[in-house]
């Protein structure tokens, strides 16, 4: 089947430029956003990469879907405008041969996706909440930029630093506002820094030479204390409970279970392959019903319908969780209308050919 393996090529090729340039925007938008909240003080700078990098492994279960249904509309169409696939047709080779080789690429991307989405994504998910957990609490003063005002414990303190030392590690000429109930203290230091204690890992905020001031606002009784050196305990944030939480729950957990929210857990991650095994099928229809011409209102109408299934299978779960849409019923009733679009499709198409009377042959 050497036709089929130069198919097979021409859509691996088209699933790797799109691909490429579908992570190349996808990375580099992740990172700003990161390099944002790493600004603002959100994430600490050290685990900007580690966070990127899961993302960019879970955002997979996307990408791979999208990739291969643009790479083979795209490549379909340039065996068309290149008069290749006349020529295949002149040699006796069926449209379905296109189906067949979509087909081989769609069950291998069906079972990564599902790989992804049954077993990685959630252990992903985990380890991302708790590497978040972590980011937040190293990006307390340690984030903080020179000129801006940043809350700490929730806003009952608020840290502002003049300017940034040249090695990076000491804030100098600090100001920190800190509320207990109904007092409210001030405090001033020439500079600040973070320590952590060696025996039990606590961090504190360590003041040198400065003055505070403690009472109730409106009173004139305020205690103005001068120290040379300040140690504030910085308060650790909570680790995230995500034990309640069906999104991450292993998928052998969900099986466990009858409740709706469980099925509809369980759905959606099936959800996934199911759809990368279906629009490499859809994407070979809508390539042959342009046949080459207008390709680019065509590239449209592959767009519009990858992400109206997409929008779909999003409305189908809201409404399963609003009890609207039975969970019997689910998503599975959009698998089934896209396989039926394209069943009827596949027979529109074949239909011409089937009843296409041949010409009587001329007398010699």
């Amino acid at each position: 089947m050497i036709l089929q393996r130069y198919v097979l090529q021409e859509y691996l090729r088209g699933f790797a430029m799109v691909f490429g340039g579908l992570t190349v925007i996808y990375f580099s938008t992740r990172f700003a956003t990161y390099l944002g909240q790493a600004a603002d003080g959100r994430i600490a700078p050290a685990h900007i990469l580690q966070i990127l990098s899961l993302k960019m492994l879970v955002s997979l279960r996307d990408l791979i879907p999208m990739s291969l249904f643009l790479g083979i509309f795209a490549a379909i169409i340039r065996l068309q405008r290149d008069s290749e696939l006349v020529a295949m047709r002149a040699a006796g080779v069926h449209p379905g041969m296109l189906l067949i080789a979509a087909a081989k690429l769609g069950v291998i991307a069906a079972l990564l996706v599902g790989t992804l989405t049954l077993y990685a994504e959630p252990r992903i998910e985990e380890l991302i909440a708790r590497i978040r957990d972590q980011t937040e609490n190293d990006a307390t003063i340690a984030g903080v930029k020179a000129g801006r005002f940043k809350e700490l414990s929730g806003g009952k303190r608020v840290f502002y630093a003049e300017k940034v030392g040249a090695d990076s590690k000491v804030l100098e000429q600090t100001f920190v506002q800190m509320r207990t109930g109904a007092d409210v203290g001030l405090m001033r230091a020439d500079q600040a820094q973070v320590e952590t204690e060696t025996n039990r890992g606590d961090r504190f905020a360590v003041f040198l030479d400065g003055v505070t001031y403690a009472g109730k606002p409106g009173a004139l009784d305020y205690v103005v204390t001068n120290f040379g050196k300040y140690a504030l305990r910085i308060e650790a944030h909570a680790p995230t409970d995500v034990s309640d939480q069906v999104n991450y729950m292993k998928s052998s957990e969900l099986l466990r279970y009858r409740s709706p929210g469980f099925r509809i857990e369980l759905q959606w991650r099936l959800a996934k392959p199911i759809g990368a095994l279906l629009l490499p099928a859809l994407a070979v229809m809508i390539a042959l019903c342009s046949n080459g011409y207008n390709w680019y209102l065509w590239l449209l109408t592959a767009v519009a319908g990858y992400f109206g299934y997409s929008n779909l299978l999003g409305v189908g779960k809201a409404l399963m969780l609003k009890s609207v849409l039975p969970t019997a019923v689910g998503l599975w009733l959009i698998h089934s209308l896209l396989l039926a679009l394209l069943l009827l499709v596949w027979w529109l198409m074949r239909r011409p050919l089937r009843g296409r009377v041949r010409p009587a042959a001329q007398p010699r």
